[in-house]
């Protein structure tokens, strides 16, 4: 037998191995077990209309999948927003659940169904992610305990059937492995680590870029936090920072460290005694390099979104995002409310009233004050430390929802994009899940606080885990409901009739771009569609001259162009769109070849003759409107209005490509690597 069938048997051993503990994992299945009740509404018939965001949920489903079915891969304007004006939602959203969605639906189900589906992914998921984050950390038990809680914290359950907010339900699932990894690039800084840390982060950023940009500023803390907390100690110890500090064993398995399965020290051979690795600023950037890395190749990978969404942010009203009800400085949670069993299905309001609850939760407020007391007797100094960080962290963020906090919020930059301080609670949902798992952490004498899933599994769950986790999900269960009925018309079916009828009766889904000054409340293309018909051309024919000396036929139109023929004896005529502009948007003159009969229905025949480019017309605006005008030459002509990509979307997609390219590659060059590693163990 060769070397390399050798090695290859090796590898294909250590596979199995790793998928039978997988296969064997108890915990891990009970997770999922004990996870399902969160989804019992969901199996319900029909759909909870009345939740705050369940109708944008589908419809904002309803508007991507239309737009995908006009052949746009990735869509960024949506045409029946606004009353059918459109709006560039989507250069401002994430899309990531929505191509989820767009799969069920390919796959045959309808569009309330597909929602649902993916809420309730997105709940077994996020348990199942936390446990694989919190097993490595501090064992299976823990895993099973922090998975529980953070699935059942009140807060997740308001998103799932309260707020029915989509976008961040499915960041639930990211969360734990964003920190996961960027906990591994401090503590175990590894080739294969930092990369699927960067695809976590990018796939927060493309789910809910609020959710991204909120623990980003965390985790910068926590990096900073660990570098100093670990060289500090070093330096208690020896007096002086050892040049070997900051080597955590890249390239090698260490054995179990006490304390938790992660973060082992060790030094690095080679490199200790080098004269260039001694300094100390060396040394911070050796330690820093690993989740600075990771962060800014997490960032490039998000470029396609987060690119044009930061540059041109300032090219829609703002004010109907931050204005009004969603002004941010009223809507503190009183400190009696993160306690208060309240629960219902109102909006938030200013004052202690609300018709809703904002409780952090009965088991996870008690787990959490019992942390205090285990770990501190974690042995693993990394493990400690990054507990002690989320005990902090949870506090800070309590602190931050109650009006206590109104001088700190005055000296935060950007702090209306929060809009209401109680959307911190989904910041505080995961630290707080990780911190309560200590409760069933393993403490003192060798390899405290976690199971070995490199060396073995527990086969066993002990009778008080058991009772501690059905105590976890019975002091939730009660809020684990959804109010089901059937839609109004202003509601649905799904249709763009009641998309329509929803944005009038609602004022929702109405968003204008900054050339809008005044935001309409209705339109013809509504009442058209309303009637029975659809929308065939979005030219406003009310704009032509009375004399009909512009002659305008729509031969063609979908969610991004629509092309005519126009034609005119008069020069300084126009055609006006009632779409409101934003960058992006295109027109383009082509010559009329003719001749033709008068005929322009591409269905009847060859009737068309359509000839190189004649001019790109500048698009002017209608000054209340802020709808497209373009300008049109003297004679037959057709005329293209087309969204296209502007440079800032041409360079995010190509630096989310080369990235996602360059991850790739790098995960080969990790695997070699790590077969390479393999080989030398068999034949040393």
């Amino acid at each position: 037998m060769s070397n390399k069938q050798i090695a290859n048997g090796k590898l294909q051993v250590g596979a199995g191995r790793k998928f039978w503990l997988l296969k064997m994992d108890l915990y891990l299945w009970l997770t999922l077990l004990l996870s399902l009740p969160v989804i019992g509404p969901l199996l319900q018939p029909g759909y909870f209309w009345g939740a705050h965001d369940a109708r944008h949920s589908v419809y904002f489903l309803h508007q991507f999948d239309k737009v995908i079915r006009d052949g746009v891969w990735y869509p960024r304007w949506i045409p029946d927003m606004a009353f059918g004006y459109g709006y560039p939602f989507f250069n401002v959203y994430g899309t990531l659940p929505f191509y989820g969605g767009e799969l069920l639906l390919r796959a045959g189900l309808d569009m309330v169904s597909a929602v649902k589906i993916l809420f309730g992914l997105s709940a077994i998921l996020s348990g199942l992610t936390m446990y694989l984050f919190v097993r490595r950390l501090l064992g299976q038990p823990a895993g099973l305990v922090a998975a529980l809680t953070y699935v059942y914290l009140p807060y997740h359950l308001f998103d799932l059937y309260v707020r029915a907010d989509l976008a961040e339900s499915v960041a639930f699932v990211f969360v734990p492995l964003v920190l996961w990894g960027f906990y591994r690039a401090v503590t175990q800084p590894r080739l294969a680590v930092m990369l699927w840390t960067a695809l976590a982060y990018a796939a927060l950023m493309f789910t809910h870029s609020l959710s991204a940009f909120i623990l980003t500023a965390i985790l910068g803390l926590y990096v900073a936090y660990m570098i100093g907390g670990m060289f500090l100690t070093t330096v208690g110890r020896s007096g002086s920072a050892p040049a070997n500090f900051f080597h955590r064993g890249e390239n090698r398995r260490t054995s179990p460290p006490q304390g938790g399965i992660e973060g082992g020290l060790s030094a690095k051979p080679g490199i200790a005694g080098a004269p260039w690795i001694r300094t100390f600023g060396w040394q911070i950037i050796h330690a820093g390099w690993p989740p600075l890395f990771t962060l800014l190749l997490g960032l490039s990978l998000s470029a396609m979104y987060l690119l044009p969404a930061l540059a041109e942010a300032g090219y829609v009203r703002t004010d109907q995002w931050f204005g009004g009800r969603f002004a941010f400085g009223e809507d503190f949670v009183e400190v009696f409310q993160l306690f208060s069993p309240r629960w219902g299905f109102g909006a938030s309001i200013p004052g202690p009233n609300d018709e809703t609850g904002f409780q952090i939760g009965l088991a996870a407020v008690l787990l959490f004050m019992l942390s205090f007391l285990i770990v501190p007797k974690l042995v693993n100094p990394l493990v400690r430390r990054t507990l002690y960080f989320f005990q902090g962290t949870t506090l800070a963020m309590a602190f931050l929802t109650v009006p206590l906090s109104a001088f700190v919020w005055n000296l935060l930059p950007l702090a209306q994009l929060v809009q209401f301080p109680w959307r911190l609670l989904v910041v505080i949902a995961p630290y707080i899940a990780i911190v309560a798992g200590t409760i069933a952490a393993k403490v003192g004498g060798q390899g405290s606080g976690a199971g070995d899933q490199e060396s073995g599994i527990d086969r066993q769950v002990p009778v008080s885990v058991m009772i501690l986790s059905c105590l976890i999900l019975l002091s939730s269960y009660p809020y684990v409901r959804a109010e089901i009925r059937d839609p109004k018309p202003t509601e649905g079916p799904v249709s763009e009739a009641a998309l329509f009828r929803f944005q009038q009766s609602a004022d929702e889904m109405t968003g204008q771009t900054a050339w809008v000054r005044r935001i309409p409340n209705w339109s013809t293309l509504a009442e058209q569609v309303i009637a029975g018909g659809a929308i065939t051309t979005k030219v406003n024919y009310a704009a032509l001259p009375a004399d009909n000396s512009v002659g305008v036929y729509s031969m063609k139109m979908d969610s991004q162009h629509e092309f005519l023929w126009v034609g005119t004896d008069k020069e300084g005529q126009s055609v006006t769109f009632m779409i409101p502009y934003y960058p992006g948007w295109q027109a383009t003159i082509y010559e009329d070849l003719g001749p033709h009969d008068g005929n322009l229905d591409e269905e009847i025949g060859p009737v068309t003759r359509i000839g190189p480019v004649v001019a790109r017309p500048a698009i002017s605006t209608t000054y209340l409107e802020g709808w497209m005008v373009v300008p049109i030459p003297p004679g037959p002509h057709f005329l293209e209005l087309r969204f296209e990509d502007t440079p800032v979307r041409i360079v995010g997609r190509w630096v989310s490509m080369l990235s996602l390219l360059g991850v790739v590659g790098l995960f080969i060059v990790a695997c070699r690597r790590r077969r390479d590693a393999e080989d030398e163990k068999i034949f040393i």
